[in-house]
C-alpha cells in the first residue's frame, strides 16, 4: 500500500509519523473523537497519499480538512488526477516523486497568508512612525505548532519600535491562526526579540 510505504520512508529518514485514523479500521472515528487528543498538535506537515483518482475527499482524508483549517502545510502524493486538494496543497507529488523530500520542503516553506498579514501589520507600524515601509517584510514558518515570525526592515529598529511591531504582528497572525500553540517574533537587525503570542 502506497501510504504504508510513505510512512516507512518518512520514519527511515528520522521523521515521526502520526495518523488521524488507526490503519485498517474502516469506519473508525478520528483519534480526536476516540480519545480526545488531536494528532495535529505539534505536526509540521500533513500528507495524504491518493491512490485511485477520485474528485472528492476519501473517507480517511477527513484529517486533510482539519490540517488545512489549522494552517498545517499539506503534501498530496500519489495519483494527481482529480485531486480535490490541489489549490490548497503546498506540494503536489506524482507517483515516483520523493515523498520525504516533498514533506521536508513543505515543512520548511514559509506560510504565504501568514506572511502577507504579518507584513501588512509591520508596514503599518513603520508608516505610523514615519519610516519607509516599502521593503519591510515578514516571513512566517511553522515549527511544532509554533509560528516563527522573522521581521526584516530596511533600517534597524529601536527596541521600543521593534516591540510595537512585534505586538501588532502577533495580533494580525493570531487573528488568522487560532490553533497555533504560540507565536515567536524575531526582528532582524534590532535589539529585540518578541514575546510569545
Amino acid at each position: 500500500m502506497a501510504s504504508a510505504r510513505a510512512e516507512r520512508a518518512l520514519e527511515a529518514a528520522g521523521h515521526e509519523v502520526v495518523r488521524c485514523h488507526e490503519p485498517g479500521k474502516w469506519g473508525s472515528a478520528c483519534k480526536a473523537l476516540e480519545d480526545g487528543t488531536c494528532v495535529l498538535a505539534g505536526v509540521d506537515v500533513a500528507l495524504t497519499v491518493r491512490e485511485p483518482p477520485f474528485p472528492r475527499a476519501a473517507p480517511f482524508e477527513d484529517g486533510v480538512t482539519c490540517a488545512l483549517r489549522s494552517h498545517v502545510p499539506l503534501v498530496v502524493a500519489g495519483n494527481p488526477v482529480l485531486n480535490p486538494f490541489e489549490r490548497w496543497a503546498t506540494e503536489v507529488l506524482d507517483r515516483g516523486d520523493d515523498i520525504v523530500a516533498g514533506c521536508e520542503r513543505a515543512a520548511a516553506a514559509p506560510l504565504p497568508r501568514h506572511g502577507e498579514l504579518a507584513t501588512e501589520a509591520l508596514r503599518t507600524v513603520l508608516e505610523l512612525h514615519g519610516l519607509d515601509p516599502a521593503e519591510a517584510e515578514a516571513v512566517v514558518h511553522r515549527r511544532q505548532s509554533v509560528l516563527r515570525v522573522t521581521l526584516h526592515t530596511p533600517q534597524p529598529l529601536s527596541r521600543a519600535l521593534a516591540e510595537v511591531a512585534a505586538v501588532r504582528v502577533i495580533a494580525a497572525v493570531r487573528e488568522l491562526d487560532h490553533d497555533a500553540v504560540g507565536i515567536d517574533v524575531t526582528v532582524a537587525g534590532a535589539d529585540a526579540e518578541s514575546q510569545p503570542g
